[in-house]
């Protein structure tokens, strides 16, 4: 039976062949035939567009290939949609580039929020065999592959889940990733779970939360609608900011119907019992508080000095 300390000096050595086979995996890449896409011969366009004219107005255009993006929530319960919507972004970014998407997941983000999830991921338009998963330990970890696979030109997009606000990640280190991006053409997506905004050198910064699904005639089954996302542009070097609803549709974005007067996730719940007893009335401003005999006077004394005040 192996040890612990066998297991752990196992996996010291293993750590230098790992990052060995993965440098020689991103370096294939780069030598399989990819290269950063020139202006003159280049298919692809230079931003996604939304197809919402109020979003790619304020974009100009879309959403920038080649550049580093942030998207936020402020608590963990809106974490989900933080991955959802950058489902979505990388499901418009591969529609027409076939190169490979890399994820990186630290260990503490995938505590609190889960990794990827295949059949998640291709309901959402992305195809599991093109996605390489990169698990780490530590921020500094993710940071450095990050910054790997943002200069590896054989990749379409690189996505990092980061939690709270690691030291590692100051403005510095955000302008090395931006730079990164816009050499190689390659698209970064940082996720984050943070109270607070951070000055950084992303292009875009989004913060992202959930909103209950519409109904409608082309909702999935079982009244569940689709993913829909009240999404605040905080930052924007193309343009203006705003805040803009939009739900997933398919493959496509477009702009959130308006919440149902019921969520269509949502029953209406039995009626309540006859012999239920009545509510409690409301403590109002004077909450009784237990006191002994002797503070009790100089309580009374108090109360009536601060009603006639």
């Amino acid at each position: 039976m192996r040890t612990s300390a066998s297991m752990a000096a196992e996996t010291i050595a293993s750590t230098p062949a790992m990052i060995a086979g993965l440098r020689e995996r991103l370096a294939i890449l780069s030598e399989a035939g990819w290269r950063k896409p020139e202006p003159a011969d280049c298919r692809l366009s230079s931003c996604v567009p939304f197809d919402i004219p109020v979003i790619d107005a304020r974009l100009g255009g879309g959403l920038r290939r080649g550049g580093l993006h942030e998207i936020r929530a402020v608590e963990s319960r809106d974490a989900a949609a933080v991955t959802g919507f950058a489902a979505a972004l990388l499901s418009r970014l591969s529609a027409a580039d076939l190169r490979p998407l890399l994820w990186i997941v630290e260990s503490s983000a995938a505590q609190e929020t889960g990794v990827p999830y295949a059949a998640g991921l291709r309901r959402f338009g992305i195809d599991p065999r093109r996605l390489i998963v990169v698990r780490v330990a530590k921020p500094l970890d993710a940071l450095w592959v990050f910054e790997e696979g943002l200069n590896c030109a054989g990749l379409c997009a690189v996505v990092t889940d980061l939690y709270a606000n690691p030291r590692q990640l100051d403005l510095t280190a955000s302008r090395r990733l931006a730079l990164r991006a816009a050499a190689q053409g390659v698209t970064g997506l940082l996720l984050r779970v943070s109270a607070e905004a951070e000055p950084g050198a992303a292009n875009t910064r989004w913060l992202v939360t959930s909103l209950p699904a519409a109904e409608g005639d082309e909702r999935y089954p079982d009244g569940i609608g689709f993913p829909a996302w009240r999404l605040t542009l905080e930052r924007n070097r193309q343009g203006a900011i705003g805040t803009f609803d939009v739900e997933w549709n398919h493959g496509s974005f477009r702009a959130f119907p308006g919440r149902a007067a019921r969520p269509a996730n949502s029953r209406s719940g039995p009626p309540l019992s006859p012999h239920r007893p009545a509510a409690p009335p409301d403590a109002g401003k004077v909450v009784a508080l237990h006191l002994d005999r002797e503070e009790l006077p100089r309580e009374q004394r108090r109360l009536r000095l601060q009603a006639r005040g």
